[in-house]
């Protein structure tokens, strides 16, 4: 399953108006329901496969309804498109596409609601088909020649695949695709191994199969 940064397309998906320019033929009934029907299965196909696979629940320690308390914290974040949250009676869910962009709402209510707030653990979304899928990232790393080898190998240790690298003699660049549940912590440990001299891009990329979720998973 590709997602929005793979510019996916379905076949005969093309923009259908309601005007009738020259030399365009109207559908007849039969064409307009086999179009209908693939649109309808290209929706439930991206709806299927969460476009932010990463989820917090956040709560607070002092309030006896935690919707109220979702409710209320969850005004902070109209006006942000790198995360979506969602009001339950369990709390505030904060879903994402990264830790990053996660770690970042995190700031926001820590800054107004301060030793109160309770994180809970970081969950990932896999989509349940025909078979058990898990979220791939796509990454961009950038390093210097002395790192080079130590941010291919650890890349490499998280299953990713190495798409392309390109050694400058001041600088690297590296793209590459990994599970997403294999670069929990990629941050601070990218930091570990590049002196905090590195910097990366991360996004959803696409759903893969996989037998079994590790611990922390759920699907969806």
């Amino acid at each position: 399953m590709n997602l929005k940064h793979d510019n996916f397309n379905m076949p005969g998906d093309e923009p259908i108006g309601n005007t009738r320019s020259a030399g365009v033929t109207s559908l007849n009934p039969k064409a307009r329901r086999r179009l209908a029907t693939r649109a309808k299965l290209l929706h439930m196909q991206r709806a299927s496969h969460p476009e932010f696979p990463l989820e917090r629940i956040c709560s607070h320690s002092n309030e006896s309804f935690q919707l109220t308390f979702a409710k209320n914290a969850q005004q902070h974040f109209l006006m942000r498109e790198d995360v979506e949250v969602v009001a339950s009676h369990q709390g505030l869910a904060i879903r994402a596409e990264t830790e990053d962009a996660i770690d970042a709402a995190l700031v926001i209510l820590r800054d107004f609601y301060g030793p109160n707030l309770r994180i809970g653990a970081l969950t990932i979304f896999y989509h349940m088909g025909v078979s058990l899928e898990q979220p791939w990232m796509g990454m961009s790393i950038q390093c210097t020649p002395a790192h080079l080898d130590a941010v291919r190998t650890d890349l490499i240790d998280r299953n990713a695949r190495i798409v392309s690298c390109d050694v400058q003699p001041a600088q690297c660049l590296i793209q590459a695709r990994a599970p997403l549940a294999e670069l929990m912590g990629y941050r601070s440990d990218l930091e570990k191994l590049t002196a905090n001299s590195a910097r990366y891009a991360m996004w959803l990329s696409h759903y893969e199969p996989i037998e079994s979720p590790p611990p922390g998973g759920q699907a969806a």
